[in-house]
């Protein structure tokens, strides 16, 4: 604790104890709450005490959560509606306040030295003057024994041991001013931000992060922000978010999703994105690398442990021979550079690369570099079913299954423009030059990896390094493209001279340009480094070759854990635009946490009975021991309340007859933090869908406080067994998902917002081009189109067409839109799910454009959303559109 903090401890203690009610004010995070606590413990010290001769001097602490449905029947008193034996009953009660004082009052005639504190929290919320109404007297009696007359009758003694801590944030949206009149009953004491009162050292780690962000946002506050200093000051966050041993977890997890917020609601002007993306870059570069679970790899007994001279040398003269082909691929999956589906897609089963088809029986049979058995079998030369095999080269097992490369590798041919022109499918002949597909591997190899690092770099645009590597693979294609182009067998004189004879000499020449092609791609620094090796760029720069992969993988799942494990805040919000597979996550993580369990074991994981504390999921009904993991699902919408969540009354029916029972019961939250008390080997996740959909503030209610302060009993409007305390476990875990583009509810507040970690979850495309890739070619290209759709989807989100109000991150459409399994799937999906959805956008004025006439391509998708071409009446021109967009 440093010099400032005890000295304001100090100075507030002394102001509680004489003026008997202190109000700390300020911006979200200045731990205004953590304050009220240390200075109600501050009280028990002697000097403080009622009655120094008491053995006694500890201090009761109540807390009154002040969210907006809370009432003067919760705090003061009123009419409580509960139940008994399965009836309603009526009946008035006095409640946390009244309760508080009269203990107190008990106490200080029995000369008691203790003390009794009512925290009451986020007073801006409520209307504080309504919600005390009568009981208002009750705050700062400045040590007099003072009288209170209440409207029921009751007369209450105010005792001196009885105090009340409020804390106010008037910079939360929507704040309740406090009257004068309730204000003159408090000390007040304002709290601005400063790092003092976590460091003394300003060298530290902590304090440098602390000035950066304070920069950042007084340096872009909007105008109507900066009347002057102290409204300024109001929007920094403040310095409680930059305390303890893991600061940039808590800027990437906490602070930047909130400074992101600052700039959707016009608080700091959009020029801040980049000073923002810097301030994430340095924590990405402080974050710790997981190691990722090794998986098992896709391919086998394929032609590894390729070298340079190898590649250059081996079967260089022998005609129809594979290996050259296989040298390369088998180079390609040694590196690991790229993932197994990133080599399956844009080498094996890529149109691009290769690729030979053949109708047989009406059916058609298509094969890329490789074929399966089946196509094996059925694709002939000369396009006869007693052809020779074309795919009679060499094998690879992928996924276990036997596939066979293409053959026809002919050394002493050479084909020129066609193989860089050519930039779509590529059909095979009966045979083919030596260059041709050993340069399409190339090309889509480094395609490949082009693609992974600047759709990294779209999610992660604050990594320099994957950038200065982007750039430096895009040059060595370049370069290597430019070369290629000038590699060309010698002329050959034909004038006067015998085919034979002329022919052989084009076959030397032919083979030499060859030998050319591979000794150039011998030399490409990329393709034969390996992950970790450094490369040195042209301006003496040292760059690490490493790939990326843009899946939800372990690594990510490993961090969710330990961000949440390090940081003690065990609430995390996945967030993003529709489609991006939140939900999805959600559940993949509880996987991971259940040692990668499957669907089927997840499924016997979730909680099916709560009123069997001993067989309480299938896992349990089944006799196994009790698991690791334990899970359930609900989802907010904004008729959803606490008595839906926390606690309420249940009614039902007697069994056997009419006769209605009433029962008052824990709901949701209520019912698996009490399993997760009783249980306490096992960790509970409860999985919150669409969590901002709700009122937080109202559905958490006093459980906001018990996110934070775990394991400390809350008082509730309604008793269970006899208790109407609660509180949150250690062991139970919250994950919300929270789309990021439904305008029609509200925000997340900035309080709220403190006690959850975020992580974005943005479209992929990389999702759409693996989407079940094992099931063979037909898929993989369905992927392509479905990514080409997804592109020009993608196009819309782009500055020419996206409000500046808004943020791409918040509203492009996720990629579980095109994750579909034919054709027709994808076409319906264009036209009942994509197009409406873009339809409100343009209504609700997110994306704009000037309209055409076009009836085809991109310009005719334009018109479609803006409602120029019928959905219903012309169905031909809505299905050229869909394929001019996925060709």
């Amino acid at each position: 604790m440093t010099v400032k903090t005890k000295k304001l401890l100090s100075e507030m203690t002394e102001a509680l104890y004489q003026k008997k009610a202190v109000l700390l004010t300020g911006n979200t995070g200045v731990g205004k709450t953590f304050l009220a606590k240390k200075i109600s413990e501050q009280l028990s010290k002697s000097e403080y005490s009622c009655f120094p001769s008491s053995a006694d001097q500890d201090v009761n602490v109540e807390i009154i959560s002040c969210h907006n449905s809370v009432t003067y029947e919760d705090v003061v008193g009123g009419i409580n509606a509960g139940t008994e034996s399965g009836k309603m009953v009526f009946e008035y009660k006095d409640k946390i306040l009244i309760e508080t004082i009269f203990k107190a009052a008990a106490d200080y005639k029995t000369k008691k030295g203790t003390k009794y504190v009512l925290i009451m929290d986020d007073l801006q919320r409520n209307d504080v003057s309504t919600l005390l109404g009568d009981a208002i007297n009750a705050i700062g009696s400045e040590g007099n024994e003072a009288r209170l007359n209440l409207n029921s009758g009751t007369v209450v003694e105010i005792p001196p041991n009885f105090y009340v801590i409020g804390t106010y944030n008037a910079t939360e949206t929507g704040a309740i001013a406090i009257s004068g009149n309730l204000m003159s009953k408090f000390y007040v004491r304002e709290i601005l931000s400063d790092i003092e009162y976590i460091t003394e050292d300003s060298e530290t780690e902590n304090a440098v992060y602390y000035d950066q962000v304070r920069s950042l946002v007084l340096n872009y506050l909007d105008m109507q922000y900066r009347l002057s200093t102290y409204d300024q000051n109001r929007y920094v966050l403040g310095h409680g978010y930059f305390s303890g041993d893991d600061v940039s977890l808590k800027i990437r997890y906490q602070l930047i999703p909130i400074l992101k917020q600052y700039i959707s609601e016009g608080i700091l002007d959009s020029a801040a994105e980049e000073s923002v993306r810097l301030l994430e870059a340095a924590c990405i570069k402080k974050k710790t690398t997981w190691p990722k679970t090794p998986r098992k790899s896709s391919f086998s007994d394929y032609k590894n442990g390729m070298t340079v001279t190898r590649f250059i040398t081996e079967d260089s003269t022998r005609q129809c021979s594979s290996v050259p082909i296989e040298n390369l691929v088998g180079r390609i999956i040694d590196q690991k550079l790229l993932t197994d589906e990133q080599i399956k897609n844009a080498i094996l089963f890529n149109k691009k690369v290769c690729y030979r088809e053949m109708e047989v029986g009406g059916v058609t049979y298509l094969a890329m570099l490789i074929a399966n058995n089946i196509q094996h079998n059925k694709i002939r030369r000369s396009g006869k079913s007693d052809g020779r095999c074309l795919y009679n080269g060499g094998t690879i097992l992928v996924d276990d299954s036997e596939h066979y490369f293409t053959g026809g590798f002919h050394p002493k041919d050479y084909v020129k423009a066609a193989c860089w022109e050519n930039t779509d499918g590529y059909r095979l002949g009966e045979s083919f030059g030596g260059n041709l597909v050993l340069f399409r591997i190339v090309w889509q190899y480094y395609q490949a990896l082009i693609d992974a690092y600047s759709q990294y770099l779209k999610n992660n645009p604050s990594d320099n390094d994957k950038q200065k590597l982007l750039d430096y693979v895009k040059k060595e294609w370049d370069l290597f493209l430019s070369d290629f182009k000038k590699i060309e067998p010698k002329s050959v004189n034909k004038d006067g001279r015998a085919d034979k004879d002329w022919k052989q000499e084009e076959a030397v020449y032919n083979q030499e340009a060859n030998e050319l092609v591979r000794k150039r791609i011998a030399q490409l620094s990329v393709l034969w480094s390996n992950p970790g090796d450094v490369i040195t760029a042209e301006d003496g720069s040292e760059i690490t070759l490493e790939g990326v992969d843009n899946e939800m993988s372990d690594s990510i799942y490993k961090e969710y854990k330990d961000a949440m494990e390090t940081l003690g805040i065990k609430q995390m919000i996945l967030q993003g635009p529709p489609g991006t597979s939140k939900t999805y996550s959600a559940k993949a993580f509880l996987k991971y946490m259940a040692h990668n369990c499957t669907d089927e074991e997840l499924a016997d994981l979730q909680i099916a009975d709560y009123s069997d504390e001993d067989k309480y999921c299938a896992k349990l009904f089944k006799g196994k021991e009790e698991p690791e993991v334990a899970w359930d699902i609900v989802q907010f919408h904004p008729s959803y309340g606490y008595e839906d969540f926390i606690r309420g009354i249940k009614v039902s029916t007697k069994p056997g007859s009419d006769t209605i029972l009433y029962e008052t019961v824990n709901k949701v939250l209520g019912n698996i933090a009490e399993l997760a008390k009783k249980h306490k080997k096992t960790k509970f996740f409860l999985i919150i869908d669409e969590i901002n959909r709700a009122n937080l503030a109202t559905v958490f209610g006093e459980l906001i406080y018990g996110l934070e302060y775990r394991t400390e009993p809350v008082a509730t409007p309604y008793s269970v067994n006899n208790n109407n305390r609660i509180s949150m476990p250690d062991n139970l875990y919250i994950i919300g998902t929270m789309n990021t583009a439904d305008k029609s509810i509200g925000g997340i507040d900035y309080a709220i917002r403190r006690r959850f970690l975020f992580f974005e979850q943005l479209p992929d495309v990389k999702v759409i081009r693996d989407y079940k890739v094992e099931s063979g070619a037909a898929q993989v290209e369905l992927n392509a189109q479905a990514s080409k759709l997804y592109e020009n989807v993608e196009k819309i989100f782009e500055e020419d067409y996206l409000s500046p109000e808004y943020r791409k991150e918040d509203v492009q459409i996720g990629h579980t839109y095109f994750l579909v399994d034919s054709k027709d799937k994808l076409m319906k999906r264009f036209e009942y799910q994509i197009i409406p959805i873009l339809k409100e956008y343009y209504k609700d004025g997110i994306i704009s454009f000037d309209v055409s006439d076009a009836t085809d391509g991109f310009n005719g998708f334009l018109n479609c959303i803006a409602g120029k071409i019928n959905m219903t009446s012309q169905r031909e021109v809505i299905e050229k559109i869909f394929s001019d967009l996925i060709a």
